[in-house]
């Protein structure tokens, strides 16, 4: 009795240190991602693009101004997400995409240690980790809130998809859609990049159901970027480079 009583002991004690593993990360990550967004609300730090741009949208996103809430430059994530925040919080547009574009930045950290912890050693993973949180860049394109926080986010979601594929099939369709996602939502020139993973993805899927559940993701984030660049050229393209490139214009 003494004996099984050990041994269910340390099946619990292992179960709860496995737990643990697992969650600390992402303990880590909130605990980072609340403190970044305190330092962003008592010490804002001035970008050009967000103040002259990106906040603006949002607020009129949050007035219900649609004309004046997107533009075919800037995709539509940022405005929606932004804009809501301003609605629901009361926050003035600056305040709103520095919350949002933390999140992103702080979304990337989890991301990067499971990535690194597939190639390397759980070590290595939390090494990858830290300096992904401390390094200056990435940490400024959140505060500044910029889009490239989605983009990251974006490309660390569709690298985790291509080194889960076949382990771990249900969060590789789940990193690659939403990887895919963000990245046509919020920037327009990583177009090309998720198409050349969106058919790496489907190589390695042989182009079976997951690929097809991908090919509708995209296909559906690449619309709202679409009807904005009609609304202002008459052309159905996701992007305004592209009328000129395609010599429609």
């Amino acid at each position: 009795m003494k004996v099984e009583q050990d041994e269910s002991g340390a099946v619990g004690t292992r179960f709860l240190q496995e737990r643990v593993a697992v969650a600390l990360p992402w303990i880590v990550t909130a605990i980072a991602a609340i403190a970044a967004t305190v330092f962003a609300a008592a010490f804002p730090l001035f970008a050009t693009d967000t103040a002259a741009r990106y906040a603006p949208m949002a607020e009129a996103f949050a007035a219900g101004n649609w004309a004046e809430a997107f533009h075919p430059r800037f995709c539509v994530g940022l405005s929606v997400l932004s804009g809501i925040v301003c609605f629901a919080t009361g926050l003035d547009g600056y305040a709103a995409c520095s919350a949002v574009s933390t999140l992103a930045w702080a979304l990337g950290a989890p991301c990067l240690f499971a990535i690194a912890s597939s190639v390397f050693d759980r070590r290595t993973a939390w090494f990858a980790f830290i300096l992904y949180l401390i390094c200056p860049q990435t940490v400024l394109w959140g505060l500044k809130g910029f889009r490239e926080s989605f983009k990251l986010l974006g490309f660390l979601l569709m690298a985790l998809a291509l080194l889960r594929h076949a382990s771990h099939p249900r969060q590789s369709i789940f990193a690659a859609c939403a990887g895919v996602a963000l990245l046509l939502l919020f920037k327009c020139d990583a177009i090309l990049p998720g198409a050349v993973f969106s058919f790496a993805y489907a190589v390695l899927d042989r182009f079976r159901r997951r690929t097809w559940i991908l090919a509708a993701v995209a296909f559906a984030a690449l619309q709202p970027a679409c009807a904005l660049v009609w609304k202002w050229t008459g052309v159905w393209l996701p992007a305004p480079h592209y009328v000129a490139i395609f010599g429609l214009s």
